[in-house]
């Protein structure tokens, strides 16, 4: 239990972190005179101070232990900081070998892949899943309709427009997960045979394309 309660920690941190830089990243680009005039095309000091109290903050109020804070300019780190503890329990500091667990920060990853992509006349926003995983192209929406016995029969629906690649960077595709929920459609996702033997990401993902999507695409996301 507690190994666990430390792996929430660090990702408490992380997510703190990573929100502090996402509302605060933007002043950090400010070129504009305040203590100081930096140069073109360097960080403002004043701004990157703002940004380092911001998560001295959230520590200070008991809302993060602590936190590694990181920015890059043009492929090389210019400004890198440690601030708080990494164990509240031992009060060791954060350091840059700090272990995260990061989660779904995998997703923002395969996000900016994906974009890559996209400037790269690779990969289209609007493109059809199926183009590129050809067994989504029977993809259907599962429907759980009751009977009068109390059971609940799942109903196959075509799709009213197939998933995109952006349904899938956010999160509207209809796939689901099988860790949560008491749907039919939820309880074929948790399958222990979905995850049985080895498999690649090639075999999973025509493994998830059988199965009926939650939701018809763009309706909801989840």
């Amino acid at each position: 239990m507690k190994r666990w309660q430390t792996g929430n920690t660090a990702l408490r941190c992380l997510a703190a972190a990573a929100l502090a830089i996402s509302l605060a990243l933007g002043c950090a680009f400010e070129l504009r005179a305040e203590t100081e005039t930096p140069a073109v095309g360097t960080l403002s000091p004043a701004a990157l101070k703002r940004l380092g109290d911001t998560i001295r903050n959230e520590i200070t109020t008991g809302k993060i232990p602590g936190g590694i804070l990181l920015i890059q300019q043009h492929g090389e780190p210019v400004h890198f900081e440690c601030f708080g503890v990494r164990d509240p329990d031992t009060g060791q500091p954060m350091t840059p070998d700090t272990i995260f667990q990061i989660y779904s920060m995998s997703k923002a990853v395969t996000s900016v892949a994906a974009m890559m992509l996209v400037d790269e006349g690779k990969l289209g926003l609007d493109d059809s899943v199926s183009k590129y995983i050809h067994s989504f192209a029977e993809a259907k929406v599962g429907v759980d309709t009751s009977d009068e016995a109390g059971k609940y029969p799942l109903k196959l629906e075509p799709l009213k427009r197939p998933i995109t690649i952006r349904d899938l960077l956010r999160h509207t595709s209809g796939i689901t997960y099988g860790f949560y929920g008491e749907t039919q459609v939820q309880k074929l996702y948790a399958n222990p045979l979905l995850y049985a033997g080895d498999f690649n990401n090639a075999d999973f993902a025509d493994r998830i394309a059988v199965l009926p999507l939650a939701d018809q695409p763009a309706t909801r996301w989840n």
